[in-house]
Order: C-alpha cells, then structure tokens, then sequence
C-alpha cells in the first residue's frame, strides 16, 4: 500500500510539472528555431543539469565525452545540484569547471545565488540544458548569458531557445536522451554506443584493488580478487530491498558458487552490514568507490548511485528493481543485467548471477583490471 502511495506522489508531481511548463509555453506563443547546425568551433560551453542524484550526474558521461569530441577546443562547465560532482566528473575530458548549486541546507538561498553569480561573471557561446523536463535546468539557461541556447522542442518547452531537437517520444535511457541533441551539431546520435564512463587512472584502480584488500584482512591478491562478488544492500524509500531477501540471496548464491568472496559496500561508517559474516568497507569518494568496484568480479545493488558507479567500469553489474523502470534507468553495458525483484525470487536471482559469474565478460574484466 505505502509503495503504490508513494509511486502515485512521485508520477502526480512529474504530471504536475509538465502542466506548468505546458501552461507557460502557451503564454510564450510558437518557438522558432535555428534551421541550421551550431557551428563546432566554440570556446565556452555550459551544461546545466541541476539534479542532486548521482545516477543522474553519471547519466551525463555519455554526452559530455561526444561534446568534447563534437567540440575538443571548447572549455566545457557543468552546472548541477550534486554535491560531489566535481570528485567524480572534474577529470573527464574538456571539463573546465563545475558550478554546484545547493538544493538544502543553512542559507540555500544565498547560497544558489552565489552560484549564479559565478555562471553569469562571463559570457557563454553555448549553454544547453540535456533534460526534456527539468523545470530547474530551463530556469538556469534562461539566466545565463550565451549566444546559443540548445534544448528539446516540445509542447512543454517555455525556455527561449536558438536551437531545439524533438523530445523523445519512446521510452529512451536517461543517459541516451542528451545524446540525441548532438543532431544540433549536425551530428549523429550512436543513441545504442552509450556507455557511463570515468576514464579511471592505472592509480585509482590499484587503490581500489588495495581497498578490498584491506577489507579482507590480506595483502592484495589476484586470485582473491577474481572471487570477490561486491554488493550494496542499502537503497532508500521506494528502491529498497528488504535485509529478509538479501540473506536469502546469498544464502542460494553461495551454494551454488561456494568460492564467490561477497563484499559489502556501505552507505555510511555507521551503517550496519547485512550479514556481518561477509567483508565491508565503506569509501566516502565517489570515484575510488568506483574503483574499488572495478576490482570485483560481479556488482550487485538496488537501483541506486553505487550501481550506477558499477556500471561505468567494466565490472559485470547486476541491478535490482523494484519501483523504476530499467529502460529508463538501468546499466547500460552489454555484461550488465537488470531484474525485477517484484518477480524473481532470491533463488532465481542468483541463478542468473551464477550464470553471469561463469560467463566470459567476469573473466575479461578480471583480466583486463591485472593489467591495468
């Protein structure tokens, strides 16, 4: 009952922020549209993204590397609401900046204002706002000075733009959709290449692989490390999972991969392991979080940022739901699988894991960490 309650508010708001923007765009009257490509040969670009969710700043690795491909002499700044998006995006290449903007705390209101003042202390060529329905991001491109404005052209798009591609009308991947607006370059979209991406350094992974090390008790082993199965067990609200299906999970995993080395990763140094028998450690870094993930065999995890994290490595990932929908939020690598835990027991759920432990793309990605 609490689930359907809380799924009704969470789709009652999205209606309710498309007919806001619906109403506004009609009080704008008709948008006309560039006819012609952005030129490539810019210098300042800006992306505004203002959303406090890992997943989401992760959602924008694909379509920030082809930008900086699309446009490799421009000096590329990201404006978002999560909190340590400049740990985990800062080193991607062409990123010059990131500007967070608070979404709580103790004065967010000059706290948000001291963030725009940093985004309007000089002019952009380009300023693109990469959602189909971000109320926040619209405002943010409308503050900003810039000779071009990208973003989707839709019934509910009340923000002034001088060039716009078609919002989606299927069902596209949260990390696919900001791909397509690369047809304002004049360029192709590759919606299917889509890959969440790092670029992690040969030194932040041996610190990862260091990282579950200390966690086992052991000196950094290889052999150990091709057994260990990480996984999180601690979503929120509607994602959670209950501890009860975890153990049982295990409990059938292990049986049928009795050498598999389960790691837990945790929330918080507080946060209690669900099974206090297994290995846990937890990293507050975004990226050497991802790191210690790229030194496991398989991921496992609700639909949360650690999965998210999981699948921008080469690490085989498993992502468990129960409330959102993977097509739009799922792993996107072709190792990575998303089940829905409303219809697969623990047993089954780690039948298909033992398959995918076995399977060619564990022992590739084991390899290909050794080498790195």
């Amino acid at each position: 009952m609490l689930l359907r309650v809380r799924r009704a508010l969470r789709d009652t708001r999205a209606n309710l922020r498309f007919s806001l923007g619906r109403g506004l765009a009609r009080l704008k009257g008709v948008q006309q549209y560039a006819g012609t490509p952005i030129p490539r040969n810019l210098s300042r670009v800006l992306v505004c993204r203002i959303n406090a969710r890992m997943g989401n700043a992760l959602f924008l690795t694909p379509f920030l590397q082809h930008l900086h491909e699309l446009l490799p002499s421009a000096a590329i700044d990201l404006a978002t609401s999560y909190p340590l998006a400049a740990d985990l995006l800062g080193t991607l290449p062409g990123m010059r900046r990131i500007i967070v903007f608070p979404h709580k705390g103790w004065q967010l209101l000059w706290r948000y204002l001291a963030a725009l003042r940093r985004l309007r202390a000089a002019p952009y060529d380009l300023v693109i706002d990469p959602a189909p329905n971000s109320t926040s991001g619209r405002l943010i491109l409308m503050l900003c000075r810039s000779r071009y404005r990208l973003g989707f052209a839709s019934e509910a798009q009340w923000a002034s733009l001088t060039h716009a591609v078609p919002a989606p009308e299927a069902i596209t991947h949260q990390a696919r959709q900001a791909l397509l607006l690369c047809q304002a370059f004049g360029a192709e979209a590759h919606l299917q290449r889509a890959r969440l991406g790092l670029a992690l350094r040969p030194e932040e992974l041996a610190a990862g692989r260091n990282a579950i090390a200390r966690a086992l008790g052991r000196a950094e082993d290889s052999a150990c490390l091709a057994r260990v199965f990480g996984f999180f067990g601690h979503a929120t609200a509607l994602k959670s999972i209950q501890p009860r299906y975890w153990l049982e999970f295990w409990k059938a995993f292990l049986e049928l991969v009795p050498e598999a080395i389960p790691v837990e990763f945790l929330p918080s140094p507080r946060a209690l392991p669900i099974e206090v028998r297994f290995a846990a450690l937890h990293i507050a870094s975004t990226r050497e979080l991802a790191a210690a993930i790229a030194a496991t065999r398989l991921f496992i995890s609700a639909d949360t940022g650690p999965m998210h994290l999981a699948s921008a490595t080469d690490t085989p990932t498993i992502a468990l739901f129960c409330a959102s929908d993977p097509a739009l939020y799922g792993p996107l690598k072709p190792s990575d699988v998303a089940i829905d835990v409303t219809r697969c027991s623990p047993r089954e759920v780690a039948q298909r894991c033992e398959l995918l432990w076995h399977s060619p793309a564990a022992v590739l990605a084991q390899a290909k960490l050794r080498e790195d």
